[in-house]
């Protein structure tokens, strides 16, 4: 027979780096929380010196108890970070565009229940597109929709013209009815909501935040333009990866792909700073208000806030079955209920959550991605877990930093390892460098452009660059145009006459137009 436990409310939960426990014991008040966590924030970064910056914002009961920044915005130059700094969120942008959304739909501007089809007038789709996906599936990741080339080129390359976009959209797109209704988190259905609004209304996604979010809610240290960004001198957080290449293999380095206007998106394209972060946290979680302002619609933040759809996360601090709304993911954390958007890309990573019944939220803006991501979860839950009482939780953390400064070494010493092969290896070109420079294009896809160094190839594709190392293979190279990613190989074809005419690159065939003078 099952014993009664009695009035002392222990419960046994599972953590996802072990078992911890819950008590009720009362803890001191806010006082006490600053200087714990600020304590625990400090030793813990001690443990990662390469980690550039981290900004964090706590709040609780409607108010910042916690808004720090530690580290540097950018090294090169020696600008130390500060709670003004901006840090691109990457995609948390997707609750911001889910509640603009939502207002245009109320105001029956560009409805949720509508085909998407209704407001992409004069795009004429390549593939059969059926008008049963509403706009409703593109913002909740369920309409089964499918088009790498766009999410690259409005993510990544840049390459934006609104001609080769429109082609992109029209010829490229293609639907899987086997994954219609089904969530699969994609940033296409945000960025086709970006394309809805631009053709329907005419509207930059970019200004339609500006005046229905950003303005409203006093983001004054928010932007979806870079260029607006620097022409206000706002402080911008550099992006900054571990070299996976090269001389520098394994150090923490600047991340070559920086982000401009021409590769932010409505899918993730907004730098903000933790300040305004605690802001925006605050106004979800007090249903559209700011102190006695009713800032948004308060039945607009519960329906954003509302599942509908089921998902599985697997990666922690959040992870188990759960729920997307509308911008926002929805799920546990020790059994409580937790409401999230984190966003990562190369340089960036941002922990967006807040519990609503805890009144508790943190926000933790980085600017790196590797080890970045894994301690702005690991000390969002600290705070969590602070408010929420858990015991033991200290030595549970400790045992969590001391395991992963373990594991990060060891994977920058197995990349510097794998680069010392690497470097061993001597090009297996045919021809002279010289020979393999010029454009090559893709209808779809775009153009790359290869350029001949003195000792190696460069390759360029909009805001994406890297300069190959040699492969085994005959007539290809080695690229790494991710930063900090996993290498790529490119390889070349000749035509009757002998002279490079084609290049490959992940199974997509780009055609060589013009020789670079």
């Amino acid at each position: 027979m099952r014993k009664a436990i009695g009035i002392s409310l222990v419960a046994l939960l599972v953590h996802f780096a072990g078992v911890s426990v819950f008590t009720q014991t009362p803890r001191p008040g806010e006082k006490d929380f600053t200087a714990s966590y600020d304590q625990e924030i400090r030793k813990t970064l001690a443990a990662f010196p390469d980690l550039p910056g981290i900004a964090i914002v706590v709040i609780k009961d409607d108010k910042p108890i916690f808004v720090q920044a530690y580290g540097m915005a950018d090294r090169e130059a020696g600008i130390k970070a500060d709670a003004d700094t901006l840090y691109y969120i990457a995609s948390s942008t997707k609750s911001f565009t889910a509640l603009a959304a939502a207002m245009l739909d109320k105001e029956g501007k560009i409805r949720f229940s509508d085909p998407f089809t209704k407001y992409t007038p004069g795009i004429h789709f390549k593939n059969e597109i059926p008008d049963k996906i509403t706009i409703r599936d593109l913002l909740t990741h369920t309409s089964g929709l499918r088009n790498v080339p766009l999410i690259n080129r409005l993510a990544f390359t840049g390459q934006i013209d609104q001609r080769e976009i429109d082609y992109v959209f029209a010829a490229g797109t293609t639907f899987n009815e086997a994954g219609f209704g089904k969530y699969a988190y994609t940033n296409l259905g945000y960025n086709i909501y970006g394309l809805a609004l631009h053709y329907q209304l005419h509207k930059k996604w970019q200004d339609m935040l500006q005046e229905r979010i950003f303005d409203p809610a006093g983001l004054t240290h928010t932007t979806a333009y870079v260029s607006k960004a620097r022409a206000k001198n706002f402080k911008i957080a550099a992006p900054y990866v571990i070299d996976t290449d090269a001389a520098n293999a394994g150090k923490m380095v600047r991340s070559p792909l920086e982000k401009t206007d021409e590769n932010m998106q409505s899918a993730g394209g907004i730098f903000m700073s933790v300040s305004d972060l605690g802001r925006w946290l605050n106004v979800n979680m007090n249903g559209g208000k700011l102190g006695n302002k009713q800032v948004f619609d308060a039945d607009l933040i519960r329906n954003a806030h509302t599942g509908y759809t089921k998902s599985t996360r697997n990666e922690p601090p959040f992870s188990g079955d759960g729920e997307y709304g509308l911008g926002w993911q929805i799920g546990k954390y020790r059994n409580e209920n937790v409401i999230y958007h984190h966003g990562g890309y190369p340089g960036y990573r941002s922990h967006v959550s807040f519990m609503p019944d805890k009144k508790v939220a943190v926000g933790v803006l980085v600017n790196n991605d590797a080890i970045g991501g894994r301690l702005a979860d690991m000390l969002a839950v600290y705070a969590y877990d602070w408010w929420l009482q858990t015991e033991n939780f200290e030595a549970d953390y400790a045992k969590q930093v001391q395991a992963t400064v373990k594991a990060y070494e060891a994977r920058k010493q197995g990349i510097a390892d794998e680069a010392a092969q690497r470097a061993k290896r001597e090009w297996q070109l045919t021809k002279s460098f010289a020979d393999y420079a010029g454009k090559y294009t893709n209808d779809l896809a775009g153009t790359i452009e290869i350029v001949a160094l003195e000792k190696a190839l460069a390759v360029r594709m909009g805001r994406m660059n890297a300069v190959a190392t040699p492969y085994t293979d005959k007539d290809t190279i080695r690229i790494v145009m991710v930063p900090g990613g996993n290498g790529e190989i490119i390889g070349f074809t000749n035509d009757a006459d002998g002279k490079v005419s084609s290049l490959n690159w992940g199974g997509v065939t780009f055609t060589k137009i013009a020789k670079l003078s």
